[in-house]
């Protein structure tokens, strides 16, 4: 049974939509991303906009816009109990300007919505999940991560390590609105599905990138937790960019100091 998109919910939350963005400076069909011309044509364009002297930046901060895709995915099956058909034939990339800032939108010109039965048993509804889940890394993600890696010349983890940070975070958000605790566990076994039992052949490389045991700091304002990112997203090699707080590469002490001198501005010391 197919059912109607929540386009709201998924511009939203995903930057996936079912119009052209009306300012949209750039657009660019996904597969054309999936060769390393078309690739590289949207990384020449994007870095400058970012104020990046090199295409990496450009690669990092693109795969974190990417995150909204596998995670459209997953919330649907976790939560909605449906199966979001993405079909990259269907899908062009935007880049539209918000104030001084640059961002993403994903331009779907056809998309179907699979509602999907109640599992007899729950291998089933694993099954389920898996290809769905499979198919959105190995035929969307992957193309474009491989085309990064030979262009900038990194090892692809550091693309894909965009994303488990953000994961975490986005599938805690949704926890926090949900009184159903079987959809909570639903969306906790999705999640380390992902991260932990994903096969190595999905992302073509020996092991999975996303398996990262999450770490946590304490916050800037030294009210809570935050999450450290898996990998350094470059920024810091932008202009007039830096190390961001919760960076993997800087150290606990180089986190406190900027912890405190923030409260100290913030008059909370």
């Amino acid at each position: 049974m197919n059912t109607i998109p929540n386009w709201e919910r998924l511009s939203r939350q995903f930057y996936i939509t079912d119009e052209p963005h009306p300012e949209a400076i750039y657009r660019q069909p996904f597969t054309e991303l999936f060769t390393r011309e078309g690739m590289e044509k949207l990384l020449q364009y994007y870095a400058p906009l970012l104020k990046a002297e090199d295409l990496q930046p450009a690669a990092t901060f693109l795969c974190s816009w990417l995150t909204g895709i596998p995670l459209a995915v997953q919330y649907h099956l976790s939560v909605e109990k449906q199966a979001l058909m993405l079909d990259p034939k269907q899908m062009t990339l935007e880049l539209y300007m918000s104030g001084p800032y640059c961002q993403f939108a994903f331009h779907v010109n056809h998309l179907d919505i699979e509602q999907l039965p109640e599992p007899v048993v729950v291998d089933q509804r694993q099954d389920s999940r898996d290809r769905h889940l499979d198919a959105v890394y190995s035929d969307i993600l992957r193309p474009m991560m491989e085309q990064m890696t030979e262009i900038c010349g990194d090892h692809a983890r550091m693309y894909w390590r965009q994303m488990p940070a953000r994961f975490h975070y986005y599938t805690n958000q949704w926890k926090n609105g949900i009184e159903d605790e079987q959809v909570v566990q639903m969306i906790d076994r999705d999640l380390h599905y992902v991260m932990s039992e994903m096969p190595a052949e999905i992302f073509g490389l020996s092991r999975n990138p996303l398996h990262v045991p999450p770490r946590h700091t304490m916050n800037i304002d030294g009210t809570g937790e935050t999450i450290l990112r898996s990998a350094c997203c470059l920024f810091h090699r932008m202009e007039d960019g830096e190390y961001c707080f919760n960076c993997p590469q800087i150290s606990e002490a180089v986190r406190e100091e900027r912890r405190l001198a923030y409260q100290s501005r913030e008059g909370k010391v």
